[in-house]
C-alpha cells in the first residue's frame, strides 16, 4: 500500500498555521506567549528565508532540532483547526486553551498530565467530527460522540513509558466501561481506545527515515503492529464487549532521504476488540475506515 505523508514548503505550512492561529485569535485565545507562539516565530522566519533563498542563514540561527520540533507540533494543531474550525463550543474553548500549555520542546515534556494530552484528544475529535459526527466537549470523557444511534465513547492515552503501557491500557478500558455504565442507556453505549505510542517509540524526536514514501511508510507501520503484537491481549481479553478496539497512533517527523525531504508521519493502525463477523466488528470497520484513515 503507497504511503502518503504531509509535507508542505516552508511558505505553505506557514500559511496553514497562519490560518490556525487566526482561529484562536477568533476564539479569544491568548496564543502568542505560548509554545504555539514560539513555533508561529520559527515558521515566520522559515517561510522569510526560503521566499528570499537564504536557508542557510535561518540554519546558522536555528538548531535542526528546534524547527523539526516546531513542524511537528504544528502538524497536530494544523489537524485541530482542519476538524474544529467550525464548532464554536465553550467547553471545546477551555479544551483548546489546556492543550497549549506545557514545554516549547517536546522532549523535554513530563510524564505528568500536559497541554499536548489534550491536543491528542482535540486532534482525535477532529477526525469524528470532520466525518459529520457531533462531539460533546463538555462531557467528563476524553470524548463523547453522537454515532448511528450509539453513544460512542473514546478514551485518549498518550503514552510516555514503556514501564507503564499495560497500566495505562488497563485503566483506560476501565474507564470506558465505567463510561457505559453511567451512560444514558448502557446497552446502546460503545466505545474504544486511542493510544498515542510516538513517546515510547521516538523520545528523542528524531527522523524515521525511508529512500521513499513506501519504505517509510513501511518503518511506521512496522511500529503500530510491534505495538499490537505485543499488547493486543490487554483489550482483546477484556470482560466489556462494548469496547470495540484500540486506535494505535503514531506521530513522527521523518525524512525521505533520497529527496532530503523533510515529513511528518501519521500512521495509524486499528485493531478489533470485538469477534470478527458481529455488527459491532461491522461498526469498528466503518469507523476505522471513515475517521481513522490508515495513513495521511
Amino acid at each position: 500500500m503507497t504511503h502518503y505523508y504531509a509535507s508542505d514548503t516552508y511558505v505553505e505550512a506557514y500559511r496553514k498555521l497562519g490560518e490556525a492561529c487566526a482561529w484562536l485569535d477568533a476564539l479569544g485565545i491568548e496564543y502568542s506567549r505560548t509554545r504555539v507562539g514560539r513555533y508561529e516565530k520559527i515558521f515566520g522566519a522559515l517561510a522569510r528565508h526560503q521566499l528570499a533563498g537564504t536557508l542557510d542563514a535561518f540554519y546558522d540561527e536555528h538548531s535542526f532540532e528546534s524547527w523539526v520540533n516546531a513542524a511537528h507540533e504544528v502538524a497536530e494543531l494544523v489537524r485541530m483547526y482542519e476538524g474544529l474550525s467550525g464548532q464554536f463550543d465553550p467547553s471545546l474553548i477551555g479544551r483548546l486553551k489546556d492543550s497549549l500549555k506545557g514545554q516549547e520542546l517536546y522532549v523535554l515534556d513530563s510524564e505528568n498530565r500536559s497541554g499536548r494530552d489534550f491536543s491528542f484528544e482535540l486532534a482525535t475529535a477532529a477526525k469524528f467530527v470532520n466525518v459529520g459526527f457531533a462531539v460533546d466537549f463538555g462531557h467528563d470523557a476524553d470524548l463523547k460522540v453522537q454515532m448511528n444511534g450509539f453513544t460512542f465513547f473514546v478514551e485518549c492515552k498518550r503514552l510516555k513509558s514503556a514501564q507503564k503501557i499495560q497500566r495505562r491500557i488497563k485503566d483506560g478500558l476501565d474507564q470506558l466501561h465505567k463510561r457505559y455504565v453511567k451512560s444514558e442507556n448502557p446497552s446502546m453505549a460503545r466505545g474504544m481506545l486511542a493510544l498515542s505510542i510516538g513517546k515510547t517509540v521516538n523520545e528523542k524526536l528524531g527522523l524515521l527515515e525511508g529512500n521513499d514514501h513506501k519504505a517509510l511508510g513501511a518503518k511506521a507501520f512496522a511500529h503500530n503492529r510491534s505495538f499490537v503484537e505485543k499488547y493486543k491481549g490487554y483489550w482483546q481479553g477484556k470482560p466489556d464487549r462494548r469496547t470495540l478496539g484500540v486506535a494505535i497512533i503514531l506521530d513522527t517527523p521523518g525524512i525521505i532521504t533520497s529527496s532530503r525531504q523533510l515529513v511528518t508521519c501519521h500512521e495509524v493502525t486499528v485493531n478489533n476488540s470485538v469477534p470478527v463477523n458481529t455488527p459491532d466488528h461491522t461498526l469498528l470497520l466503518r469507523i476505522a475506515s471513515h475517521v481513522f484513515p490508515k495513513r495521511t
